[in-house]
């Protein structure tokens, strides 16, 4: 369990090393629930992203300061389906992190925000992987004899721009509340996406 003796002199370091765990479980889980190695599996991985991500990227346009909502990468998850003649899933239940009411840390501004910077860092730093995962899907592909698959989603370059915008402030410090804080909203990110993967078809 995460566990902090002190504030943070880089916020980015401190949240990898509290969620990495998570951040391996979820790896493993999307790719035994899903995967990329048929136009099928491929499909059902679309499906899981785009509803898990709805209620995550709603929250964060309904809560998130400015510079702190990603762009929404849902809207490229439905195009992508739509090429590969999919309907789209029902988004995945109301999604909400619970850092402070776990940390019993005073609701202000401040602690908005932490949360916000938590969630943003689990949906921005996906696409970072999401890079390998497009190489993969791309070498599937001509293995398959198409030319390729529907692809807005895992390259979407909006989102790698809002990265190393935000990546700016993951490498300040931070106190130990606050620290606290942004690593639980981006554990239960993780969890909520965990959870769908994990959960039986239909």
């Amino acid at each position: 369990m995460m566990g902090f003796a002190g504030p943070s002199d880089n916020l980015r370091q401190t949240l990898r090393e509290a969620t990495a765990n998570a951040h391996d479980l979820l790896d493993g889980t999307m790719r035994a629930a899903s995967g990329w190695s048929t136009l099928e599996d491929y499909a059902h991985f679309l499906s899981l992203q785009y509803a898990a991500r709805v209620p995550v990227e709603a929250w964060l346009e309904a809560s998130a300061p400015d510079d702190l909502c990603p762009p929404p990468q849902s809207t490229l998850i439905a195009e992508d389906l739509d090429q590969l003649g999919c309907k789209l899933p029902k988004p995945h239940a109301r999604f909400e992190p619970k850092g402070v009411a776990h940390t019993g840390a005073r609701r202000d501004d401040e602690t908005a925000r932490c949360e916000a910077l938590g969630a943003a860092w689990v949906l921005a730093g996906s696409a970072l992987g999401n890079r390998s995962i497009l190489a993969e899907v791309r070498r599937t592909a001509q293995a398959n004899g198409a030319k390729d698959w529907p692809t807005r989603f895992l390259g979407d370059p909006a989102m790698l721009e809002f990265w190393k915008r935000l990546r700016i402030e993951l490498e300040n410090g931070a106190e130990m509340e606050a620290v606290e804080v942004a690593s639980l909203a981006a554990s239960h990110v993780f969890e909520h996406f965990i959870e769908h993967a994990q959960a039986p078809p239909g």
